[in-house]
């Protein structure tokens, strides 16, 4: 059984992986970028989709393969105000669906591979995030989306729901889902627990 020391370092992790994506952020639109508010819940049951916020209408799912010594998903989810917060923060100001769309995927590259990163780096494992893609989901059928989405071995899933704040002004609350395979806490080593 993991311990709640385990899970509490792994969600430790993921907040720092977020904590540099602010960073690069501020990099990308050369604008502060700061997180004001983050929070984590590990779910146990992995059919347990009930800490999804209730968003309307369509969503933008962003899907990056988790692949190395620890497999899994990651699924970045923005509304239709939030992408329009995103272009705004990033002064795109273009209608091009195919522009609009390539500005969210480096936005969930910057986001997933500063966490992923961040696993890898903490717990030394050989970990990397694949190519991701974008799929739109109505948000009716999102529950049902991610629950046909498994894989091979037991999963944990991670529900984070954090705020992006661009210079005070604009702000983007992203939810976020990790599908990790369980083995990720036994690769956590005893002293980064009680150090």
């Amino acid at each position: 059984m993991h311990t709640r020391s385990r899970e509490n370092f792994l969600i430790h992790i993921l907040n720092m992986g977020f904590d540099k994506a602010a960073t690069s952020f501020s990099m990308l639109t050369n604008r502060n970028v700061k997180i004001v508010n983050s929070q984590s819940i590990l779910v146990r049951h992995e059919d347990d989709y009930s800490y999804i916020s209730e968003e309307q209408g369509d969503l933008y799912v962003l899907i990056t393969q988790i692949i190395g010594d620890i497999t899994g998903k990651s699924f970045l989810i923005f509304s239709e105000d939030e992408t329009q917060e995103i272009f705004k923060a990033l002064n795109n100001t273009t209608s091009n669906k195919s522009i609009n769309e390539a500005f969210l995927l480096e936005i969930d590259n910057i986001i997933s591979a500063s966490v992923i990163a961040e696993i890898s780096n903490t717990l030394g494992l050989e970990v990397y995030g694949d190519v991701p893609h974008l799929t739109k989901v109505h948000a009716s059928e999102l529950q049902e989306f991610l629950s046909e989405i498994s894989t091979s071995d037991p999963t944990s899933m991670i529900f984070c729901n954090t705020t992006f704040l661009f210079d005070k002004k604009e702000r983007i609350h992203p939810q976020f889902i990790w599908k990790l395979s369980s083995k990720i806490f036994e690769m956590i080593p005893e002293q980064k627990v009680t150090a």
